[in-house]
């Protein structure tokens, strides 16, 4: 009997399992995706949502009702993640951070209590690589550029971030309330 064509042949035993496997990994990979990456405790990169996304997360923590996740809508500002994180506790200072910024996709906004506030600013000469990580915009390369440079000379003023070029006028609008300079570095 002739040959069956390549068209004609009949699944091997390999090549089922292979397929198998494939698919098997492609489901995996779904499940994984569609966990929240702080339900599965993995820092995941900062970025904008891709095309066609209609939602970000944001972690809201601090002085509000229900810390946490949540999902907002591009365009949202940080008093709308608020609400949707259960609102103000009567010990949040509102002062103390820009309600009206609008919130990028794994923004944390950290609401501080009354009389708390000017203590939770990050000094530029003291931080650490994960805590200016953790400021909104400023990721992995970023923040290991403004250590660089601040190991070529310590920072005068908040203002050093857009003159030595480490960051873009628009993150800095997002951390200038954030971040301070030590006095005696001045």
């Amino acid at each position: 009997m002739p040959p069956l064509p390549p068209s004609r042949r009949l699944v091997t035993p390999l090549r089922l399992l292979q397929a198998t496997l494939v698919l098997a990994s492609i489901v995996a990979a779904g499940v994984l995706l569609s966990r929240e990456p702080a339900s599965r405790g993995v820092e995941v990169e900062r970025r904008a949502p891709a095309p066609g996304i209609d939602e970000i997360r944001v972690q809201v923590a601090g002085a509000v009702r229900s810390p946490g996740v949540v999902v907002v809508q591009p365009g949202e500002r940080v008093s709308d993640a608020i609400a949707r994180a259960g609102g103000l506790t009567p010990e949040a200072d509102t002062a103390a951070i820009n309600l009206a910024r609008r919130v990028q996709d794994q923004d944390q906004i950290i609401v501080p209590k009354i009389g708390a506030g000017t203590s939770r600013l990050l000094d530029l000469n003291r931080a650490t690589q994960a805590q200016l990580e953790a400021l909104p915009g400023i990721g992995a390369t970023r923040a290991t550029a403004i250590l660089g440079a601040r190991a070529l000379s310590p920072f005068r003023s908040t203002d050093d971030l857009l003159d030595r070029g480490l960051v873009s006028a628009s993150v800095y609008a997002q951390v200038r309330d954030l971040v301070t300079v030590s006095a005696g570095e001045r």
